[in-house]
């Protein structure tokens, strides 16, 4: 019996290619998004993952077609860059509803049918979430918490047989870069360091891993039989998130100023 797949955010980029190399290797892929997927191999539901009654019947009816889910992987995310101190209400409660309040609606909708299936939940986070990076704190502030939401979540589902994976891409090459939305709304107290930072910071992306590539971490999660809590994809950023964990927390900032040219 083929197993039942459920990805977020399937339209573009990371989640389009999971979702497509699954179907490719012989998993029933559902993808939910707010625009439609035409990719035949991957099942389309038009789903906007801050809605959670959208969600649960999004589910259940998946669950009613296939009479199983054993997969779900939270991708949907999106990105705003600018100041703290010019950043709106509205751009913190939008970032925080699609990336860490969306994933708690799939995640706590999951959680019933995983129990059956003894299955997996994988988490997108970032690199972000642990090194934290200037005009992008909201951002990095989402991630964080979908990071501490699964490592907690983790343990109460252990006993049921249900794994929790967070993955933290680096610089991966997607249409996330030119969808960031950014803040119009600068003074000139910022305006400069701000689009240094996002410059610097969109180069990388654009010099990044392919999401093809990436893909192929979500496919092998999918077939390990007991997944790590955390899976950071990109080695350079491995090496990263290891010494931000021996290193003091006054010279990671630095470091981090210094790679998107502040500390000067």
């Amino acid at each position: 019996m083929k197993k039942v797949v459920v990805i977020t955010g399937a339209s573009s980029g990371i989640g389009y290619d999971t979702a497509l190399l699954l179907a490719q290797k012989g998993y029933t892929v559902y993808g939910l998004s707010r625009s439609k997927i035409t990719q035949d191999l991957i099942l389309s539901m038009q789903v906007d993952v801050t809605q959670v009654e959208q969600v649960k019947t999004a589910f259940s009816d998946i669950y009613k077609q296939e009479q199983q889910i054993d997969i779900v992987i939270n991708n949907a995310g999106m990105g705003i860059s600018g100041s703290v101190e010019h950043s709106s209400i509205k751009d913190i409660d939008d970032i925080l509803d699609v990336n860490f309040k969306g994933l708690f609606y799939v995640s706590q909708t999951a959680l019933p049918y995983l129990r059956m299936s003894k299955g997996k939940l994988i988490n997108v986070g970032s690199v972000a979430g642990t090194l934290s990076i200037p005009f992008q704190a909201f951002y990095s502030a989402s991630k964080a918490a979908v990071q501490s939401f699964s490592d907690a979540l983790s343990i109460e589902v252990k006993p049921m047989g249900i794994q929790v994976c967070t993955v933290l891409p680096g610089d991966i090459k997607t249409g996330f870069t030119k969808n960031r939305r950014k803040n119009i709304f600068e003074s000139e107290l910022y305006i400069k360091r701000v689009e240094q930072s996002i410059g610097v910071m969109e180069k990388d992306e654009q010099n990044g891993m392919s999401s093809s590539h990436a893909a192929k971490v979500f496919l092998k999660l999918v077939y390990k039989r007991r997944m790590p809590l955390v899976k950071t994809i990109v080695f350079k950023y491995k090496v990263f998130v290891f010494l931000e964990k021996i290193l003091p927390k006054r010279f990671v900032v630095w470091i981090i100023g210094l790679l998107y040219g502040f500390n000067k």
